[in-house]
């Protein structure tokens, strides 16, 4: 199934075709697959940042250098809670996360799998409170 939605029974794919995760439970059911992670460039355009800083693409970096993987770039990701919206025009709104307390997302492993995590800092996609997301990794 071809879609920008993903929510509960979905499964996520490497470029290479091969199932990498399925998402088990979802009470959310609005992520985004659209924005790439943001740099200090995606600063400066999409939210017009004076002084950016090094963003969500700079934090992977350097997540994934210290496992000992130098990137030249990052893939599109999957942004857990984040809400972009489309227009009828196709034009893209970062708008405030539909997720509310407690609420939460079960992604089951279905290869080993290198994991990047990181907290957007963009204001606008967190409504501006930067409050810690809970996390939990169980093998």
């Amino acid at each position: 199934m071809s879609k920008i939605y993903l929510s509960e029974g979905d499964i996520l794919y490497s470029n290479r075709s091969t199932p990498l995760v399925k998402i088990v439970a979802d009470k959310v059911g609005r992520h985004d697959f659209l924005l790439t992670p943001c740099s200090k460039d995606t600063f400066s355009i999409i939210y017009g940042d004076k002084k950016p800083h090094h963003g969500c693409e700079g934090n992977l970096q350097k997540a994934f250098l210290e496992q000992g993987l130098k990137l030249d770039g990052l893939p599109t990701t999957f942004n857990i809670f984040m809400n972009v919206e489309l227009d009828e025009k196709g034009h893209i709104k970062v708008s405030p996360p539909r997720s509310k307390a407690g609420e939460y997302i079960i992604l089951e492993a279905m290869e080993d799998l290198i994991v990047g995590l990181t907290a957007c800092s963009a204001l606008q996609s967190n409504n501006g409170s930067f409050k810690p997301i809970g996390h939990e990794i169980v093998s």
